[in-house]
């Protein structure tokens, strides 16, 4: 897997992470909280309002059910109550893209976790750390990270979102699946997604802590680098 990421990048954005992760690219930022409109202040909590967009062209309903997803996520994951009457927009802008429309798994899965990386570095305030994986089934075996090639050829495909305490997984937060499988595969998919959703989470500390050491540490000292696997 290519994983690289580079955060802070944006001026006008309290948080902001540029991921990739195999061939896809994504910008996202993070605001707040901000003041809201009228009509999404919320009384007891901060509202959220997620903003897709897509590589090329105009947003459509594809990037609309993207925004559904993420926000069905990542409203439980902020702990919102502790900014009342306020707002978080999280804006996800895709670079570059290496599936079909018909396709949304490897974007939603850099969405996620390009996400993760914004709300970090936006200091907005987590319930726990989450991270996901894509995941397909080919003829019956399970495949990790699948190339858009792999997905179009592939029986179904899979984004599994996991919250992650003292760096394992804990609970499965979203599950987002398409195709034909069985019982079996699917619950045989869920126990190997656990190996690559924690490698993702220990890239994900190691760019954190990279980021604390360039920020407060040794600035200077330090280059800031993106963090970088393959």
């Amino acid at each position: 897997m290519t994983f690289k990421v580079r955060t802070s990048i944006l001026d006008n954005a309290d948080g902001s992470a540029e991921l990739t992760l195999n061939g896809t690219k994504v910008l996202v930022s993070a605001s707040g909280p901000i003041e809201p409109k009228l009509r999404q202040e919320l009384p007891q909590k901060a509202s959220l309002e997620i903003i897709v967009r897509p590589a090329r062209g105009l947003s459509t309903t594809r990037e609309k059910l993207m925004e559904d997803k993420l926000r069905s996520l990542l409203q439980n994951l902020i702990i919102r109550f502790q900014y009342p009457r306020q707002l978080i927009q999280i804006v996800v802008q895709f670079l570059v893209v290496d599936e079909a429309e018909e396709f949304t798994c490897n974007e939603l899965n850099a969405a996620i976790n390009g996400c993760y990386f914004a709300l970090i570095d936006a200091d907005l305030a987590l319930y726990s750390s989450f991270a996901s994986a894509a995941m397909c089934i080919n003829s019956g075996n399970v495949i990790a990270d699948p190339t858009g090639d792999i997905f179009a050829t592939s029986d179904s495909h899979h984004v599994v979102c996991f919250s992650i305490v003292d760096g394992r997984v804990e609970k499965l937060l979203l599950l987002e699946s398409a195709g034909a499988f069985t019982q079996h595969q699917l619950f045989d998919l869920l126990a190997k997604s656990v190996v690559d959703v924690e490698q993702v989470h220990r890239w994900q500390r190691e760019a954190i802590e990279k980021k604390i050491a360039n920020d407060y540490i040794w600035r200077g000292a330090i280059t800031e680098d993106p963090i970088k696997v393959e």
